[in-house]
């Protein structure tokens, strides 16, 4: 009987996978027959394994272990004459039953090295890397103001520093998606990292506002690799039955960046416009130095991630089984470096290897015939084009389809909540403000000396004769039909300050932000004007940034959405996931309706966003977990990256219908998000059951 001789590398594999048959029995058949089954007798030590330099091969016994990918064909030929239309065919991952057992295997595997020290470590750089995220998308409000300032920013510019984010997540989202199934889970979110942390920090000293949206624009391609990356990563390495929890701290996690940059917007950054103002003068003021505490979560992330294995899932997928192996091996000590398990070894003699495996997609490109870069870029495209179409094979179509339904819907709602609720509560402050106005009619000042500031006056009619205007902030005062005469205005700021069909006559300004538009059908006869415009002339900041009303609103939301998606991972571990979600969603869908009460309170405000985000974050949370499952490891990421274009383009979207409904009648938010969700909430009973799947 011939024995096949192995190279030295398969052999090497063979030992560490697992001499011992973690396959129970091998049979090979001859005519329908089984001719031989070898049972498990023992389980072999990892470090036995390694150590081990020969192998104990009975007499015409074929070898136990079916994961290797370069078994000789003339070994089993000459084993069995008989079995040529049985023989092992090329690896390949299109058999439904090979992802399985590799699944099954990975969940073997990575049950037996234990939940502990390790998960945490992944949880809080993985983490670390979705907080920045948020952070993305959440730090616009605060330096917007003051950017405005420095950078004269435009009305009708200031929503697209929101948007290019949010477009530039999208792109991310679906090119690092299809990254990390090629090159890694791990390797893909700490480039997309790197890309990520290098142009957020070149944005901090950005002149201009062209160049300020570009850089932002490739800072946010880098972070949307974070979603797909991040909870694939994690997921990967723990078991089934914590899978749930794990996320649902990854997902609270990400909310924690909300909270973070409100919090370091309410010490660092100026929250009044007279503040605003006197910061601009300083060389270094402080929205850049906002910007640079904005990227510490993204420093330690990839800090962190340096010193991180790749997901073994993603290496026994790609077909790197001794890396694989050691991975295995390294969570296992450290989840056991505290514990009492000394001399304690990880051992796989209670694994199934699958009989085939898929080799890895980057050695795929050795099969090529062109080897040069062009080739491989061509080669690498296709690949991604491969994935990306097998989404859409009739396996996956319709869960992916069901899933991106669901994904954009709550996005939508979802984004535009979270730009409604702070808008809304600025939107009542300011109809406060108006409301509170003074007006003064037919007056007359005669050397008057005003000092200190006017703040939300009107004056009609009146007359100013030999007065003085000197050092002051006038914020909204508008002079109506008033008469000006020998008046000296000097070290004036104004905001929204007006002069309407007045005279002004043998006046003076001196070192005043009063541009031309100040002035409405005005006479002058005259005048002095010794001030030095300065680089935004026709910018007219209005001191009322309400930043307060910013911080309240996304304090809530974050925290009511930190509190649930913890919540939703450890106590709906068992649940189904399609009825939670369809729950979670058609509760939604009940209190969006509920925006029709809050008139003008603040307090109900608040409250009905800190409700809605505590029901609809479960929703999320499980959303997460059910994306992650859909999909087998080989295009897991690229199917997350999907869904994440998904949600951010119809987050850019939400946000800008729901900026436009700030000063709409409260039906028409509340129905809208009501719909919104009760479509998502019917097309969440159409998604597969996942909770009890492999990875």
């Amino acid at each position: 009987m011939c024995i096949a001789v192995m190279p030295p590398s398969e052999e090497e594999s063979l030992w560490l996978v697992g001499k011992s048959g973690s396959v129970s029995s091998f049979q090979s058949t001859v005519g329908g027959q089984i001719t031989r089954s070898i049972p498990h007798t023992r389980g072999i030590l990892y470090t036995e394994e390694m150590t081990s330099n020969t192998s104990k091969e009975s007499i015409g016994e074929i070898p136990t272990t079916s994961t290797m990918t370069n078994v000789n064909s003339s070994a089993v030929d000459s084993s069995v004459p008989s079995s040529r239309d049985h023989q092992i065919e090329p690896d390949s991952i299109d058999s439904t039953a090979d992802i399985d057992l590799m699944s099954h295997f990975h969940e073997d595997a990575i049950k037996q090295t234990g939940v502990g020290y390790f998960q945490i470590m992944v949880a809080i750089f993985a983490g670390l890397s979705l907080s920045s995220d948020t952070i993305e998308f959440f730090v616009v409000p605060y330096i917007l103001p003051s950017a405005e300032v420095e950078l004269c920013i435009e009305d009708n510019e200031k929503s697209w520093l929101k948007n290019i984010s949010l477009f530039g997540l999208a792109l991310g989202g679906f090119a690092w998606g299809g990254l990390g199934d090629r090159i890694g889970r791990r390797r893909a979110l700490l480039s997309a990292m790197s890309v990520h942390l290098l142009f957020i920090t070149i944005a901090t000293f950005m002149p201009t506002y062209g160049t300020l949206m570009s850089v932002r624009f490739w800072s946010a391609i880098g972070m949307g690799g974070a979603m797909p990356l991040a909870y694939a990563y994690l997921a990967e390495c723990c078991p089934r039955g914590s899978r749930s929890i794990w996320i649902g701290i990854l997902v609270a996690a990400g909310a924690l960046g909300g909270v973070y940059v409100a919090l370091l917007a309410w010490f660092v950054v100026p929250t009044t416009g007279e503040m605003i103002v006197l910061e601009n003068k300083a060389h270094f003021s402080a929205w850049h130095r906002f910007l640079i505490f904005c990227c510490l979560p993204a420093l330690f992330s990839i800090v962190g991630l340096i010193f991180l294995p790749e997901s073994p899932r993603y290496l026994i997928e790609a077909g790197h089984d001794v890396e694989a192996m050691m991975v295995y091996q390294k969570i296992y000590k450290k989840n056991n470096t505290n514990k009492n398990t000394t001399g304690s070894q990880y051992q796989l003699s209670e694994l199934e290897l699958p009989s085939k495996r898929s080799r890895g997609q980057t050695n795929l490109s050795s099969s090529i015939s062109d080897q040069t870069v062009l080739g491989d870029i061509i080669h690498s495209i296709n690949l991604f084009k491969n994935s990306f179409c097998e989404l859409f094979t009739a396996q996956y179509i319709r869960v992916t389809i069901t899933l991106f339904i669901i994904w954009s819907t709550i996005a939508f709602v979802y984004y535009g909540i979270l730009i409604w609720c702070p808008e809304y509560l600025k939107y009542i402050r300011a109809n406060e403000y108006t409301l509170q106005s003074k007006s003064y009619y037919d007056k007359e000042f005669n050397g008057t000396i005003f000092t200190g500031s006017l703040d939300n006056l009107q004056y009609k009619k009146s007359k100013f004769f030999n007065c003085q205007f000197n050092k002051m902030i006038i914020s909204h005062v508008k002079f109506y039909n008033c008469t000006f005469k020998s008046v000296d205005f000097t070290s004036i700021r104004s905001s929204k300050t007006y002069f309407i069909d007045s005279e002004i006559v043998d006046s003076k300004f001196v070192d005043t932000d009063l541009s031309s538009q100040a002035f409405i059908r005005c006479k002058f006869e005259n005048n002095t004007d010794l001030s030095l415009k300065g680089p935004c002339p026709t910018l007219d900041l209005d001191y009322n940034i309400y930043i307060e009303e910013t911080l309240h609103a996304h304090l809530v939301a974050q925290l009511a959405f930190i509190f649930a998606a913890a919540f939703a991972g450890f106590a709906l571990n068992e649940f189904r996931r399609p009825k939670m979600i369809g729950l979670s969603l058609f509760i939604s869908s009940i209190g969006a309706l509920c925006i029709i009460f809050v008139q003008n309170h603040t307090s109900l405000i608040l409250s009905f966003e800190g409700g809605f985000m505590i029901i609809f974050s479960i929703a999320w949370t499980l959303m997460t977990l059910v994306t992650l499952e859909s999909y087998p490891a080989h295009i897991r990421c690229c199917g997350f990256g999907i869904m994440a274009v998904g949600i951010r383009l119809s987050g850019l979207i939400g946000t800008v219908i729901y900026q436009n409904l700030i000063d709409a009648p409260l039906i028409a938010p509340a129905l809208l998000t009501a719909i919104t969700l009760f479509i998502a909430s019917v097309a969440a009973f159409k998604l597969p059951d996942t909770h009890v799947v492999f990875l």
